[in-house]
Parts: C-alpha cells; sequence; structure tokens
C-alpha cells in the first residue's frame, strides 16, 4: 500500500495535480515501470527462499516466529525513515531485500500447515494470487484515465472496517465474521492493486522514480492476497473435514 514512499524525498503535495497526468507512459516512466517489477521479482524470489529456509530449517537460526516478525517491522521501518538519496540507495535496497526474506520466514509455518492438509492449494493460491494481480496490475497500468486515484479513501476506510472487525472477533470468535473479514481483505487489496499502481504512474511522470519504495508497495499488495487466498483454500478444507467427521459420526 502506498504508505511510506510519499513521505521522502517527493514533490510537494501541490504538484500532485492528477488533473494533469498524461494519458501515455513515457519511455522514461517505461522504464521505471521495468525497475518497479523487476524488483518485486527479485524480492518474490527472496521471499520464496525465506519460507523454503523455514520449512526445511536448513538454518535454525532463520525461522519464522518471533524473529522474523521482529525483522520483518525492524527492516520496513529502517527502509521507512532512510532518505531514498544515490548515497543510501543500496543501504536501502538491502533493507528492502531484508523485509522480504523476513517476510517469507513468517509465511513459512502458514505455507507449511497448507501443504500438510493439501499440497496443491498452495500452487492454487499461487497461481491465483499471481493472476488476480497481473490482471489488475495490467487493467491499471492501460486505462487511459487516473480514474482509480479517487478510490483511496474508500479503500482506507475498508481497512477500518476489517481492522474493528478484526478486534471485534478477538472476543466474539465468530467463523462467519472471520470468513467476512477474509473475502473483504481480499477485494480491498485487489482494489490496492490498481490503485498503487496508478499512484506508481502518477508518481514516476511527475518525477519520483523511487522504484525500491514502489514495488515494496505492489509486493505489500500481492503477498496479502496470497495469504488471504491460502487461508480462504485452508479453511474450505478444514470445513470439508468437519463436515466429513460430521457425517462419519451420524452414520455411526
Amino acid at each position: 500500500m502506498d504508505t511510506f514512499s510519499s513521505y521522502f524525498a517527493a514533490p510537494p503535495a501541490s504538484a500532485y495535480r492528477w488533473d494533469n497526468l498524461k494519458q501515455s507512459v513515457s519511455p522514461s516512466v517505461r522504464t521505471h515501470l521495468q525497475n518497479v517489477y523487476t524488483n518485486l521479482a527479485v524480492m518474490l524470489s527472496i521471499s520464496a527462499a525465506g519460507a523454503y529456509l523455514d520449512m526445511t530449517r536448513m538454518l535454525p537460526v532463520l525461522r519464522g516466529g518471533s524473529f522474523s516478525l521482529f525483522t520483518t517491522f525492524a527492516s520496513l521501518l529502517a527502509f521507512a525513515f532512510t532518505p531514498p538519496t544515490p548515497q543510501n540507495h543500496i543501504t536501502r535496497k538491502y533493507l528492502l531485500y531484508a523485509f522480504a526474506l523476513s517476510k517469507g520466514l513468517s509465511l513459512g509455518p502458514l505455507i507449511q500447515s497448507t501443504m500438510y492438509i493439501n499440497p496443491s492449494n498452495v500452487f492454487i493460491a499461487l497461481l491465483s494470487a499471481a493472476l488476480l494481480f497481473g490482471s489488475f496490475s495490467a487493467s491499471a497500468l492501460l486505462t487511459p484515465r487516473r480514474d482509480a486515484l479517487y478510490i483511496g479513501g474508500l479503500l482506507s476506510s475498508a481497512v477500518t472496517i476489517m481492522m474493528g472487525m478484526s478486534i471485534v472477533n478477538l472476543f466474539l470468535r465468530n467463523s462467519s465474521l472471520f470468513s467476512a473479514e477474509l473475502y473483504l481483505g481480499l477485494l480491498v487489496f485487489a482494489g490496492y492493486v490498481i490503485f498503487d499502481t496508478q499512484v506508481i504512474l502518477a508518481k514516476a511522470e511527475l518525477g519520483n522514480r523511487d522504484y525500491l519504495a514502489h514495488s515494496m508497495e505492489l509486493y505489500v499488495d500481492l503477498v496479502a492476497i496470497f495469504v488471504r487466498i491460502l487461508i480462504i483454500l485452508q479453511k474450505k478444507e478444514a470445513d470439508k473435514e468437519r463436515e466429513r467427521r460430521k457425517k462419519n459420526e451420524k452414520r455411526r
């Protein structure tokens, strides 16, 4: 999500006049987008390596849990508060990759538990997330106008609602509310793919070429979509198993 990049070395707020944005993508902006998506692919590869390290336990120190949770937030905060200057470019890149590795470690237990129940669900979640992300991101890139920029407030409100639902469900432990939160989150982050892609285009057209921060925003959206699809599939498997046990008990 568009959380941190606008905080650093961006043009003044008055410069962001969305109505004046170009409707065609210039060669320099296309180069910037190539850098964004290339770095996004690198981050995803690092996260996959982190999840693999957690599941195989090749390096006992690199495990999902409190360690990975701490390093995820620490590296993200360090990246956020490191100015995007040429002198800091390598430092910010390593911090971003440390964030991707830590996030992969954190995803390891979830992926492993899903593989234990039904390994095919991991592949289905990966494919579904990739198709969903690719479709929405491509539609945002190909849309000639920047209408999606105005849905940011709606998406932020939806995130607030999701947070409220999560807090309420800590006490209620309601399965239906949890499912509603999952599907709402999937819809919201799909919307953020469109929104963040067009914001990245807008900022690039206005001179902000911080491809590290921009790829981080899309990475957060894509991982959020993948996690929710994976949990939805896992929940469906658990519901099927519960129904199967009930039927077996009735037969007895």
